[in-house]
């Protein structure tokens, strides 16, 4: 059900605009205000205060004979110079003088509006008054350690304007954010493959309706996948059942078969009956096959239990040692002392070590070596398994551990099916650890290592 009352994406950027006009007419009317407050105050002067005082000096410092008893308004400068433009007495230095000399002697106008020059002409003398045009502080402090009121209102201004324009939009940026933050939510459970949640809702229209598509598709898609995983664990329990269903014919045939070669046959049935015998063995290869696959689907069912690591080691060993044996590969196994216990399925985590040792050994050159060792790290109880074969390709190291990969798919007399590191992948996974797959540099062959937290 979606929320009542939604806004568009239109109407949200015109009332943000509004909000930035007003924000901007505020930046510019507060700095005015401040200004016009405290030239109320008296405590700052108008722009043209220094202007009219000192054109009001001017007949007074015409007839004053010295300039010292004449009080002049705050900003106000003079020059003083004889009658051949001589410099008597002045309070200006650099540009500012400069600028004096030539208004004197040519009546050049400054260039600088904010300062002016007025001539006064006494009997022996002229006097350059120079004025300030604009607001200034009527405190004396304040007049010598700040700017000017003019300057301090563009910054204040300036200043405002850019604090509004910031505020507002990173204010206008997380209400969008947070418009949208159903929609990032909703693909990233999307993306965890959970379709088993409700998708959240914006006051945004445009995007109220992508969350409502956006909800239909999820809807949508579930039930999809759940008519396709239902299908599928159908198709996994019928090929379970099926494979199950064919042991027994199988069973009657190798009984019969082992029956038919205990009797007297010629070279013709003996050869006969070995075929059969042969076939009936793929056949038990092809029912353990499916049975593991609908197995490693649909997950094993561990049965924990405490094992001790060096005395299962120890087993492995055994095991593995007769199987080298009949391929005439030696097999070298080191277990680190004190390796204590851990919780395991002993039957499921033997069997993925060795589906790792089989393939070792069917890599392994005649009379080859297969190395296996057994330590902790960090944690983990770490078993490597490695052979002097040719090693992983790129294309293995990356595959080795998917359903029906066979790196050579010529070579079917091992009757893997790419099954091997699938299902030991599978099992060391269930038991929260990980299969790593490289290339040994100590033999140049594959190295397989099982890693699994205490």
């Amino acid at each position: 059900m979606g929320i009542k009352k939604t806004t568009s994406l239109k109407a949200s950027f015109w009332k943000f605009l509004c909000m930035l006009l007003i924000g901007l007419i505020g930046s510019v009317v507060i700095p005015f205000s401040l200004i016009f407050v405290g030239t109320s105050a008296g405590f700052i002067t108008y722009a043209d205060y220094s202007e009219r005082s000192t054109k009001n000096l001017v007949p007074v410092i015409a007839a004053t004979p010295d300039l010292a008893d004449v009080q002049l308004p705050m900003g106000c400068r003079y020059l003083v110079l004889d009658k051949n433009y001589q410099m008597i007495e002045t309070f200006l230095d650099g540009d500012d003088l400069d600028q004096a000399m030539d208004y004197a002697i040519s009546g050049k106008m400054n260039e600088n509006i904010n300062k002016q020059y007025l001539l006064v002409t006494r009997e022996n003398e002229y006097v350059v008054l120079q004025y300030y045009i604009g607001s200034q502080f009527t405190d004396e402090w304040f007049y010598e350690h700040f700017p000017s009121p003019e300057f301090l209102l563009y910054v204040l201004i300036g200043i405002n304007c850019s604090a509004v324009c910031v505020i507002l939009t990173a204010k206008f940026a997380k209400n969008v954010r947070t418009q949208l933050s159903p929609l990032f939510e909703a693909t990233k459970q999307v993306a965890q493959q959970n379709l088993d949640f409700e998708v959240g809702h914006s006051k945004i229209k445009e995007f109220e309706d992508v969350l409502c598509s956006f909800s239909d598709m999820k809807d949508n898609l579930k039930s999809s996948l759940e008519k396709q995983w239902k299908a599928e664990q159908l198709q996994r329990e019928q090929i379970a059942a099926l494979a199950h269903d064919l042991k027994t014919p199988l069973t009657v045939i190798q009984g019969n078969i082992d029956l038919i070669s205990e009797t007297e046959l010629d070279d013709e049935q003996r050869l006969y009956a070995g075929y059969i015998t042969e076939s009936s063995e793929q056949i038990g290869v092809y029912i353990k096959t499916l049975i593991d696959i609908s197995r490693t689907v649909a997950g094993y069912q561990l049965h924990l239990e405490k094992i001790d690591i060096t005395d299962y080691m120890g087993q492995i060993e055994a095991q593995a040692g007769s199987l080298c044996h009949t391929k005439g590969i030696c097999l070298r196994m080191e277990t680190e002392t004190d390796l204590g216990t851990f919780n395991a399925d002993k039957l499921l985590l033997e069997r993925a070590i060795m589906n790792i040792i089989g393939n070792a050994l069917d890599y392994s050159p005649p009379k080859g070596t297969v190395y296996a060792e057994a330590r902790k790290a960090d944690g983990f109880l770490e078993i490597s398994i490695t052979d002097e074969g040719s090693g992983f390709t790129p294309e293995a190291m990356h595959h080795a551990q998917e359903q029906f990969f066979m790196e050579n798919k010529s070579r079917t007399s091992n009757l893997h099916f790419g099954m091997g590191l699938y299902i030991t992948s599978s099992i060391i996974k269930q038991h929260n650890g990980r299969l790593i797959l490289k290339n040994s540099g100590r033999t140049n062959g594959a190295q397989v290592i099982v890693r699994i937290p205490y």
